[in-house]
């Protein structure tokens, strides 16, 4: 999702604690009664009534987390009106009325997101800023750094800061492929977003502030050169091998990929800019505002496999690079793209021994 804010930072303590994780603790209960609560037009008293039951600041902030992701929709079409266009619009807007629009709608995109979560937070006495930065959302960001138009949060709890992203926990959008506009918001809560370690969550989110970097020695040149990550699998994938960084091959060399999934899968393919399967699913109007995804039996007939070998949750097999002109590799599961590199082959002459 796509956005931009300003973030102004002013006495804040020193960010703390590299691959920091949110603790593990059941919210059931927390999230069940975070969604039977209704707002009904008064902002703090919403922020009480979602806060009181509890003494803790990590089960408060569960539950106005679950809250705004349970309540407020992604505002897609006020996205596919705007986008482009979001550089400073936002910047500019009052911070009650601009939150009252949202909470009477119950629509944001992620600036609106983040934003009444942080004033939720405020009001409860919880540390909370809002980060604006870069994200992976998209294959052809792989080994790209794009624009930095995305905003999430970052909250203090038992003094170390946590990030964590309400618009992508809330769910998520079908596009058009023809015309890249989004279509439909389903709703489905992601947990990934409110409890991914610092290193986890960094694969596809990065400041335009590097403060709120939280993974020792991670920089922005890091995230540009890295693979784009689906969010389908990222919570399940953990990529071993190559490095997360832009291939560097040459013409006959073999790639070794290794990676662990906690997803059982059927299918490896391997698609490329020179070399592609053709989708085995497409989009099929059945009415005038509906449409599904259905399988192509014609294109099912015609795709090609990778052998792999597995081992438990570990998966591997090679590559082998038979065209100079390759720029991108990516892997897809059971059908589904799971990941992308970015791939540079040199092409200059090799060297014979003796020269």
């Amino acid at each position: 999702m796509y956005c931009r804010s300003l973030l102004i930072l002013l006495l804040l303590p020193c960010l703390a604690l590299a691959q920091g994780t949110i603790p593990v603790k059941d919210f059931s209960a927390t999230d069940s009664l975070a969604r039977t609560v209704r707002y009904h037009g008064d902002l703090h008293q919403l922020t009480t009534e979602l806060t009181a039951p509890y003494a803790d600041q990590l089960s408060k902030t569960r539950a106005l987390f679950i809250w705004v992701t349970h309540n407020i929709a992604y505002d897609y079409k006020d996205y596919n009106r705007k986008k482009g266009v979001y550089v400073n619009a936002f910047r500019r807007k009052p911070e009650g009325d601009y939150l009252l629009k949202i909470l009477r709608k119950k629509k944001a995109i992620c600036d609106g997101y983040a934003r009444l979560f942080r004033s939720m937070c405020t009001i409860a006495g919880i540390r909370c800023e809002v980060i604006t930065g870069y994200t992976k959302n998209k294959p052809y960001q792989a080994g790209s750094l794009g624009a930095a138009d995305h905003a999430w949060n970052a909250v203090y709890l038992d003094s170390a800061w946590f990030a964590m992203d309400p618009t992508w926990a809330a769910g998520g959008c079908a596009e058009d492929d023809e015309t890249g506009k989004l279509i439909s918001f389903r709703r489905k809560f992601n947990n990934y977003y409110w409890q991914a370690s610092d290193r986890e969550f960094h694969r596809n989110h990065y400041p335009e502030d590097n403060r709120w970097v939280f993974e020792n020695n991670y920089t922005r040149e890091k995230f540009k050169t890295a693979p784009y990550i689906s969010g389908d699998v990222i919570e399940d994938l953990q990529l071993v091998a190559p490095a997360p960084d832009v291939i560097k091959a040459r013409k006959g060399d073999t790639l070794h990929f290794r990676f662990r999934c906690r997803q059982p899968l059927s299918f490896l393919q391997v698609n490329t800019n020179i070399s592609r399967n053709l989708s085995v699913y497409k989009l099929q109007k059945i009415s005038r505002r509906q449409r599904e995804w259905v399988m192509d039996t014609f294109a099912l007939r015609r795709q090609q496999y990778i052998p792999f070998r597995k081992e438990y949750s570990h998966y591997e097999f090679d590559y082998v690079v038979t065209d100079e002109y390759v720029s991108y590799l990516e892997v897809l599961f059971d059908y589904r793209r799971a990941f992308r590199y970015k791939v540079l082959v040199d092409r200059s002459p090799r060297m014979s021994a003796g020269q």
